[in-house]
């Protein structure tokens, strides 16, 4: 009866130091955004990291100034500007798990919408969340509220 009881302590004792752990952790990388550095990952699109920080990839940036070119000053969608850079002769570098060398309109709406290539840098833009009646079955759900700080 004695060990039951000192099992159940230590379990709760290592229940507890994990989310302080996970607290301090999250309260870790807040704190990063705040100061303006990247959080790790995978570098974004015209972007290279060089010990930790994010510099511009001047053979990709050359893409990116052009989707935002076309995206303001023409009446193209996201679809047309994947479409004019592929008959233009424009191939993706082919990056991370990335197979494809054509650009797709997802990837032009990922462009678009990520504030990094404004200068920011964001902080839970997106959350898992548990799928309600699933065991262990979860999504990704955009955020309305999340940190937003200059990078």
């Amino acid at each position: 009866d004695s060990g039951k009881l000192m099992i159940s302590v230590l379990s709760a004792v290592a229940e507890i130091e994990r989310e302080n752990i996970l607290v301090q952790t999250m309260e870790g990388r807040k704190q990063k955004v705040r100061e303006g550095k990247w959080n790790g990952g995978f570098a974004p699109y015209g972007y290279e990291l060089v010990n930790g920080e994010l510099q511009i990839a001047e053979d990709e940036a050359e893409i990116i100034r052009l989707i935002y070119d076309k995206f303001i000053h023409t009446n193209m969608g996201i679809s047309a500007i994947a479409a004019w850079l592929n008959q233009h002769g424009y191939k993706k570098k082919k990056r991370q798990n990335n197979t494809l060398d054509a650009f797709a309109s997802s990837f032009i709406k990922g462009v678009l919408d990520n504030p990094v290539y404004c200068g920011k840098l964001a902080y839970g833009r997106r959350k898992n969340e548990k799928v309600s009646g699933t065991r262990n079955e979860y999504r990704i759900v955009k955020q309305e509220n999340y940190m937003l700080h200059d990078g």
